[in-house]
């Protein structure tokens, strides 16, 4: 038997087992710790929060196949299986269908070569705020006329300075028909902006460039000048800005692209919002 027909046959014949073991239906399943795994576990970690969906990743010392069951209390009653590729030891599940600012707990059960399980503990993530539909009240008041400035980029596409065309400055400029582009920074891309002063902020609003199979920012986090981190915020799609709720007294907003399509990354428009 060739070694991807093993992989699927061990695959189908132990699912059955993964799933009694992740929903604790069946007693006569013997289940060991995660951390019994041979040559070790390097997980599972929580990445890329956002507010409808996470990413659960971590690493086998031997090849294993795995399910991560989640939900809102340690009942979980959702299962997030890894799709057929056969035993591997780089492990990715993604969570989706979550809701806005809601604890779940999770566990991960995997199975080796042998059929032996291993299961983690109970844990826990939370995910981020949603988006705001509507307009926020209140001022954007990182707008270039409200004196707000961009004092950085990662880069300007073709390494031009701010003003130019695709420059940083163009992402504050008030006009939906300019936008700045970093030079092929992908999730690396970050701009900063320095308001005119510290204000009480109620939302952002960040609309993302996009080349069509590239270039398009699918979610953000912000650091203020006093090192909070805010975010990562989900961004739905390119066709217009989307508004995110935040509480936060700020003057500098550092927007830092999390995940993208890569290329030549930025923003049509970002804004701020203060009641005052």
């Amino acid at each position: 038997m060739g070694k991807r027909a093993l992989a699927i046959s061990l695959l189908l014949l132990v699912v059955l087992a993964m799933i009694l073991a992740s929903c604790a239906t069946s007693s006569k399943v013997t289940v060991q710790p995660l951390s019994n795994v041979p040559q070790g576990v390097d997980g599972p970690h929580v990445r890329d929060i956002g507010a409808n969906s996470v990413r659960i990743v971590f690493t086998s010392g031997v090849p294993v196949v795995c399910n991560v069951a989640y939900g809102k209390d340690d009942s979980y009653g959702n299962l997030a299986v890894m799709p057929m590729a056969g035993v591997v030891t780089q492990h990715e599940l993604n969570l989706t269908g979550l809701e806005p600012e809601t604890t779940y707990h999770f566990k991960t059960t995997v199975t080796d070569l042998s059929g032996n399980l291993y299961q983690s503990d109970d844990r826990t993530f939370t995910t981020a705020k949603g988006e705001v539909t509507a307009k926020p009240a209140g001022r954007n008041v990182a707008a270039a006329s409200e004196r707000a400035r961009v004092v950085g980029v990662s880069s300007n596409w073709g390494g031009g300075d701010l003003d130019s065309s695709f420059g940083g400055n163009r992402a504050i400029d008030g006009n939906r028909g300019t936008e700045w582009s970093s030079n092929g920074d992908g999730n690396s891309a970050w701009i900063e902006i320095e308001l005119s002063q510290s204000f009480d902020l109620t939302a952002l609003g960040f609309w993302t460039r996009t080349m069509g199979s590239s270039a398009q920012v699918s979610s953000f986090s912000v650091v203020t000048d006093s090192g909070q981190r805010l975010g990562p915020f989900d961004v739905p799609d390119a066709s217009a800005i989307h508004y995110f709720d935040v509480k936060v007294k700020a003057r500098r907003l550092r927007f830092e692209v999390e995940t993208s399509s890569g290329g030549n990354t930025g923003s049509v428009e970002i804004e701020a919002y203060a009641v005052q």
